[in-house]
């Protein structure tokens, strides 16, 4: 059966959460609370279900109406939340019930003025069967946490290097959880995070507010970590740490620059890789970096080099005239704006008619 929840209401939100639990999904990704938080809000959110005796198939997304300049039009596109999402399907899931799900979206998209899909995949595999474009958008660290001494080894001689210094600075750690988190260490991790994210002039997006963080983590205890870095009695980095059954996943982190030279940070990720390895966590997702093989995704690689997979994202047009149509109109809009006419080969940015005018 396949059915589309509209999570536009409380007892809707309800049902979407209880089907979770009842499915037993441990994934910080899928949770409404870390979509509300963390990917844009609840607002025109819509969960696809497929289920039969043997599987359930789920994918929760964004329903967006497309605008043009100012003007809204009267179609949609969907796209998935922010991270490592897409369809939820066990392994066993046959590739029969995984064309069925598609199908039936495409079907659905069809009936509802949908024009595009943007997937963002996991990396367990789920754009198995996606009957779009699958895009490697760019190289991840799904790192194994193996046995302490050949773990040691596996590191690059810098990391190596790097832990022993901090150790030598007497840096320490802790790692909060479940029962350990307070609403002062939530706010200690949040001060420091902010002050990088200014030091850095990151992009707006990432400014998110003490109020989302704090919610996440006080209603999904099980789901969050958070591990500090001390000189003496000052924390001077610090990371929230996402858990599901059997990753953890670096999500946002911050450090004070006045201790660079301590080497704090190698020591947050060797520390959280001892914490992963005692709580019987089998991988520690490092993630990439902004571009396809930057300075920051070779940092994350000196730890796990051997780690390496690829994220990738899913592009479909559903309905080709309206997509060409919306394309004419940002190409109007950007003529009577004087601004740089769409390639409509430019393969950078999906789908082209929302690319922005700014």
């Amino acid at each position: 059966m396949f059915e589309v929840i509209k999570l536009d209401s409380t007892e809707e939100r309800k049902k979407y959460s209880e089907l979770i639990n009842s499915q037993r999904i441990n994934n910080p990704y899928l949770l409404l609370d870390f979509m509300q938080a963390f990917s844009g809000g609840l607002d025109n959110l819509i969960c696809f279900k497929y289920t039969n005796e043997n599987t359930n198939i789920l994918m929760p997304g964004y329903l967006r109406n497309v605008v043009i300049g100012k003007n809204t039009t009267h179609y949609f596109d969907f796209i998935t939340p922010y991270g490592y999402t897409g369809p939820y399907f066990n392994r066993n899931t046959s590739n029969e019930d995984i064309d069925n799900f598609w199908n039936s979206v495409d079907k659905w998209y069809l009936e509802n003025s949908v024009v595009s899909e943007f997937i963002r995949f996991n990396l367990d595999g789920n754009d198995r069967n996606y009957n779009g474009s699958i895009i490697p958008t760019m190289l991840n660290i799904k790192g194994k946490i193996i046995d302490s001494e050949e773990q040691w080894r596996n590191f690059e001689h810098k990391v190596r290097k790097n832990v022993k210094k901090a150790k030598r600075e007497n840096l320490s750690c802790r790692v909060f959880h479940m029962n350990d988190m307070s609403q002062e260490e939530i706010q200690n991790f949040y001060d420091i995070y902010i002050h990088t994210m200014h030091r850095t002039n990151a992009d707006e997006k990432f400014f998110f507010s003490f109020e989302n963080v704090s919610m996440f983590i006080n209603r999904n205890p099980e789901n969050s970590a958070i591990c500090n870095i001390y000189h003496k009695d000052r924390i001077v980095s610090s990371e929230l740490i996402l858990i599901s059954n059997d990753c953890i996943f670096s999500f946002l982190g911050g450090t004070d620059e006045n201790y660079f030279d301590k080497r704090p940070n190698d020591f947050l990720k060797f520390e959280m890789i001892n914490w992963a390895r005692e709580n019987n966590i089998k991988y520690y997702v490092l993630g990439g970096g902004y571009g396809y093989e930057d300075g920051i995704y070779k940092y994350k690689k000196s730890f796990f080099p051997n780690d390496i997979v690829k994220y990738c994202t899913g592009r479909k047009i559903v309905n080709t005239e309206a997509y060409n149509e919306l394309f004419e109109m940002n190409n109007s809009y950007r003529r009577e704006k004087g601004l740089e006419i769409l390639n409509f080969d430019d393969t950078s940015f999906f789908p082209l008619y929302n690319k922005k005018v700014d």
